[in-house]
């Protein structure tokens, strides 16, 4: 067994502590840098003690780098200037369309990245000047192969979030003409904007956004049913649209003829959900961004009737969120039934961002080139180009494997991943990391 790092000592899950990595701080810096989410770098503390506590836990724990073992990143495409997403055609496996928050969507064809692109944005209602702001996410119409229909999500001039709707006229060419805004809200500051796209099971388009910005979310969008903001929007692009909107409201949405609630929402309580994706089961794992202490991964189960609440600003990670209370000391830790008893859902996993400080969110692994993870969600951390997984038994995670080092040993020593922005999967299933720093994109092999 592999000694594990001080990163992955501060790993955990919903479960007690017993079995799981330690609770203490551990060995950090003292400042960690400037975070894609916009939160400032803060002091941080150090005990050997409680790291040489922590250290022994996560030896109990068994969680190892590259724990689920036989697998490594193999080059795919480079190139890119600041790739954020990644959607698979579905007529054809060999074509992938990459977002770039500077504004155009790339064309990756045969594991080849074209030089004209897809699309670009129109300079004169587009704002990238924000870590967290620019051409955030993409999605394609469930029907794309008949009907060529694809979203984006950006954000305009005044810094508003813009969902459109465009046609493609070709694999490799959109229809800049065919724009057409489907939902637009404003937003108060430069950060925080979600910026996802994703088609559900139920052919209804979700739509994640952050709380609106700054820190401590100072106007408490994510428990106002008031605003799209800190929220998971579904709404029917597909249906016949309500008058003075160009979607429809799905009759099932949870708030849908509540007073005072916009309709559009499903559920509330997020602070800057970065990436969800749906797995073949229809469950939906969304990462959510944390601010003094946690990152945070929700699992929605495939049943879900919507209306889930979890919890910011009330809540952060598994304890009470302390907007200036003593960051040298956790909360305490409260039971999923706790949450419960509070009208909140419990993430399904979070874990300390020190030194660490914005996550990523990846995909259940579901194909079939890497048969040790399978069935295995695996996630990211922005800042220091981290990769974990873990299985889920029982509805909790257990297995927790760090795989950046044997990753990193595979290529030469050198770690290849700086800034990891996203994940995309392919129409077999199989997972790609994106590096917005250096532009380059990465297959998960055996």
């Amino acid at each position: 067994m592999l000694m594990p790092t001080p990163s992955d000592a501060i790993l955990r899950s919903n479960r007690p502590a017993i079995g799981r990595c330690g609770l203490a701080p551990v060995f950090l810096p003292l400042h960690h840098p400037a975070a894609f989410n916009g939160r400032p770098p803060e002091p941080l503390g150090f005990s050997m003690r409680k790291f040489f506590k922590s250290m022994a836990v996560c030896v109990l724990s068994g969680i190892v780098a590259g724990g689920a073992g036989g697998q490594t990143l193999r080059p795919f495409v480079s190139g890119l200037h600041k790739p954020v997403d990644f959607v698979a055609d579905p007529t054809d496996d060999a074509r992938f369309y990459v977002v770039e928050q500077s504004g155009r969507v790339r064309v990756v064809e045969n594991a080849e990245l074209l030089s004209e692109p897809f699309f670009e944005v129109d300079r004169s209602n587009f704002n990238a000047e924000g870590w967290e702001q620019g051409l955030l996410g993409m999605a394609l119409d469930p029907n794309f192969a008949e009907n060529k229909r694809f979203y984006l999500n950006f954000t305009g001039k005044t810094g508003a979030t813009h969902i459109v709707r465009l046609v493609a006229e070709n694999a490799h060419r959109a229809d800049a003409v065919s724009q057409t805004l489907i939902l637009t809200f404003a937003q108060p500051w430069a950060n925080h904007n979600g910026g996802s796209l994703r088609f559900g099971p139920d052919g209804m388009l979700w739509i994640g956004t952050g709380d609106g910005g700054a820190a401590n979310d100072p106007q408490g969008n994510g428990q106002n049913l008031g605003t799209l903001l800190g929220k998971m929007l579904r709404i029917d692009v597909s249906g016949q649209p309500v008058e003075g909107k160009a979607y429809a409201v799905p009759k099932d949405n949870p708030f849908v003829g509540k007073e005072g609630a916009r309709p559009e929402i499903w559920a509330y309580g997020l602070r800057n959900p970065w990436r969800y994706e749906f797995d073949s089961q229809g469950r939906l794992w969304i990462a959510d961004v944390g601010q003094n202490r946690y990152e945070e991964i929700h699992l929605q189960p495939s049943d879900s009737k919507g209306g889930e609440n979890y919890g910011w600003k009330v809540m952060e990670g598994f304890g009470e969120f302390r907007p200036g209370g003593d960051r040298a000391r956790d909360p305490k830790r409260l039971s999923p039934q706790e949450h419960a008893q509070r009208g909140f859902v419990a993430p399904v996993h979070a874990y300390r961002h020190d030194p660490d400080g914005s996550i990523t969110g990846g995909y259940f692994y579901e194909g079939r080139g890497v048969p040790a993870m399978k069935e295995r969600y695996i996630f990211a951390e922005f800042q220091r180009g981290r990769i974990w997984s873990f299985k889920l038994e029982n509805g909790e995670p257990t297995d927790l494997a760090d795989h950046t080092e044997m990753w990193s040993t595979a290529l030469e020593g050198k770690s290849p991943l700086q800034r990891i922005s996203s994940f995309g999967r392919d129409n077999a299933g199989e997972l790609y990391v994106l590096d917005v720093r250096d532009g380059r994109i990465w297959k998960m092999v055996e």
